[in-house]
């Protein structure tokens, strides 16, 4: 078990950051939670779902930034289509079948591509999008250079995160021990000397803050690897004044068959973990790397500006009332303010123009110096 091995580790080693611990629950290869476990959906056995279970809409409407991006790169007669954490492949496979029907030009010079690190994952990719000439890389960088769209939805909420503490004696970082055979929680020093500088003077005494310098690193990473075009990030997120409103509490939570998980310590491997992503330390990192911003807002209004509603034929069957039912009801799911359409959505762009998204209609020109604006 991923639990007996990480307390041996710890016995032999001493104690580890709770990043490093999140990163053996997580990816460890023969325990680690999305590489033996990961159970994503509606079914009783799931544990999670995404806007990529709830039906083609989705992947329709995200086709529609790719279009736009193709065109804003001179529609090249070859481009890449780049989903990172692919899930179970769906959203590519809506994304290229809108393609098909409301741009098959840039379907035809398309060349699709998935990063994932799971083995078990890939296979299930691999079935979602049978019959396409696709490629796989577990680093983005084996898909360098990149020109085209790189897209990742609820993949930055994945990465570890160092926990941090300010006590009365100054930044301390949360590290994970074990006692008498259980994985425990304590406090030392920060085990990077850059992390005590990172939590803001507003967080009180007593107070968690989250730093995910894996996340950050991996924005550096897509930044190297795409030569021109675009980044495409949507996740669970807030600004650094929203995660500050929070007194403290910090954001950590684990998933596990569609609950929240009490203690992340009890069960290595056998649920999902994860934090809110601080996009304003995400933005950072990308801006840092070369990137520009080219639009950011809520998942509600840019799926809504990307035509999520748009009127269909009134269907006069049964049988098609009731899938049209069950359509509009996941499109609410997906605009639903108080849940997956409080989603963040975030667009780079990297030696490529930054305008004529729809999924930004009212913003300004990124280089306004009075910014973006929603």
């Amino acid at each position: 078990m991923l639990k007996e091995r990480l307390v041996q580790r710890i016995r032999s080693r001493g104690a580890i950051t709770f990043a490093e611990y999140m990163e053996a629950a997580l990816f460890d290869p023969d325990g680690g939670y999305y590489m033996t476990r990961a159970a994503i959906g509606f079914g009783e056995g799931d544990d999670y779902f995404t806007s990529a279970d709830l039906g083609p809409d989705f992947g329709r409407a995200l086709s529609r930034v790719a279009a736009d991006a193709w065109a804003a790169l001179g529609r090249p007669r070859a481009w890449d289509l780049v989903e990172a954490g692919a899930g179970r492949g769906s959203v590519m496979r809506d994304m290229l079948a809108a393609l098909e029907r409301e741009r098959p030009e840039a379907a035809r010079s398309a060349r699709p591509a998935i990063v994932e690190v799971s083995p078990r994952l890939r296979s299930e990719q691999a079935g979602a999008l049978a019959g396409r000439d696709l490629r796989w890389a577990t680093s983005v960088l084996g898909l360098a250079p990149i020109q085209g769209l790189v897209f990742a939805n609820e993949v930055l909420d994945a990465f570890p995160v160092h926990v941090l503490v300010r006590s009365e004696d100054g930044v301390r970082e949360v590290h994970v021990d074990e006692q008498d055979g259980e994985l425990v929680e304590v406090l030392l020093a920060p085990s990077q000397p850059d992390l005590r500088w990172r939590v803001p003077e507003a967080v009180a005494v007593g107070g968690r803050w989250e730093v995910s310098a894996a996340a950050e690193g991996w924005i550096a990473q897509l930044a190297a690897a795409v030569a021109s075009g675009y980044v495409l990030l949507i996740d669970y997120a807030d600004d650094e004044a929203g995660l500050l409103a929070r007194l403290g509490s910090g954001t950590l939570r684990g998933f596990s068959r569609h609950r929240l998980v009490g203690d992340p310590l009890r069960a290595p491997g056998e649920a999902d973990l994860t934090a809110t992503v601080n996009v304003t330390a995400i933005r950072r990192a990308a801006e840092g790397a070369g990137l520009r911003l080219a639009g950011m807002g809520r998942q509600r209004d840019v799926l809504l500006a990307l035509g999520i509603r748009e009127p269909t034929a009134r269907p006069t069957a049964p049988i098609e009332q009731l899938r049209a039912a069950s359509r509009r009801s996941a499109v609410d799911t997906l605009l639903d303010p108080n849940g997956l359409g409080a989603f963040r959505v975030l667009l780079f762009g990297k030696e490529a123009p930054t305008e004529g998204f729809r999924a930004f209609p009212t913003q300004r020109r990124t280089d306004d110096p009075r910014g973006p604006t929603r």
